[in-house]
């Protein structure tokens, strides 16, 4: 599976990252005796570094959502759809997933679910808190990981609601994938 399409990262994520650095280097070299529009150009920089990951975000949600029209004429029919900040997944309880990643959203990739192993939901515990829980499962060797909860800073107690409930999330994808990988196996 191909997670990352190094052409469109350039073009959605490299332009805008050199357009915020050429604002800092303008700032720090050209605009240093103007107060006023040097924090005005450091603030549109950081304010695009910070976009662009939101601005990925969005886009692989929209472009994914457009892919769905076509799903039925792919042969595709899912049942269950979960979107995560870095890829939109669809489980079919037939043996397939589709997904569409953040770094290569033009691209709707198949998993053939007999293949998977190790399904499993990883509530990260450490203590008595978490910081990341997730569903997750191998693929071809590698680990893939479907997150359903990550905290930025810090962690959150195992018995706050957030963490319940993303917890009973990754319950559920994995009794999904487990389904749909007992019946990619009937069918082999």
């Amino acid at each position: 599976m191909k997670k990352t399409n190094f052409s469109y990262l350039a073009v959605w994520a490299g332009i805008p990252a050199v357009v915020a650095a050429v604002l800092v280097i303008l700032a720090f070299t050209v605009f240093m005796d103007n107060k006023s529009i040097f924090v005005g150009a450091v603030f549109v920089a950081v304010g695009t570094v910070v976009a662009i990951p939101m601005l990925l975000e969005s886009r692989m949600k929209k472009l994914a959502k457009e892919m769905e029209a076509d799903f039925k004429s792919q042969g595709f029919t899912y049942q269950y759809k979960f979107e995560a900040n870095n890829a939109v997944y669809y489980i079919d309880q037939g043996g397939k997933m589709g997904v569409v990643y953040r770094s290569n959203p033009t691209e709707l990739q198949f998993v053939d679910l007999s293949k998977v192993t190790n399904v499993g939901t990883n509530n990260g515990k450490f203590g008595m808190a978490t910081s990341r829980v997730s569903c997750e499962f191998r693929l071809d060797g590698k680990k893939v990981r479907i997150t359903t909860l990550q905290v930025s800073r810090g962690t959150l107690s195992m018995k706050d609601a957030r963490v319940l409930e993303a917890i009973s999330k990754a319950d559920q994808l994995c009794a999904l994938l487990n389904t749909a990988k007992a019946n990619a196996n009937a069918k082999a």
